[in-house]
């Protein structure tokens, strides 16, 4: 399936591969801090919060579900280190 998708893309693929696991490490991340935040919020109404968090966490995922497909379509490996993914995201980290 690589080197269909690699055909039907017709632009540089190493380049496209490089943020689509750039996004990949991303929507890891904004799934991971929707999770952990569900697990840890107190207080009035948080089954409200917990709720919404979980929810938000479950869109993630998907979202990560389909970024590995695209990933994999084309012939790369989605990111399998957390801490890569870190490394990857477009998540603003402080001063630069």
């Amino acid at each position: 399936m690589g080197t269909q998708g690699r055909k039907i893309v017709g632009t540089d693929v190493a380049e496209l591969l490089r943020l689509l696991n750039k996004a990949f490490s991303d929507e890891w991340l904004a799934y991971y801090q929707y999770w952990i935040g569900s697990k840890v919020v107190r207080g009035p109404g948080k089954e409200t919060v917990i709720a919404d968090l979980t929810l938000h966490a479950t869109e993630e995922l998907g979202h990560a579900t389909l970024l590995t497909t695209r990933i994999i379509q084309l012939g790369g490996t989605p990111v399998t280190k957390p801490q890569d993914w870190y490394k990857l995201t477009n998540w603003v980290r402080g001063p630069r």
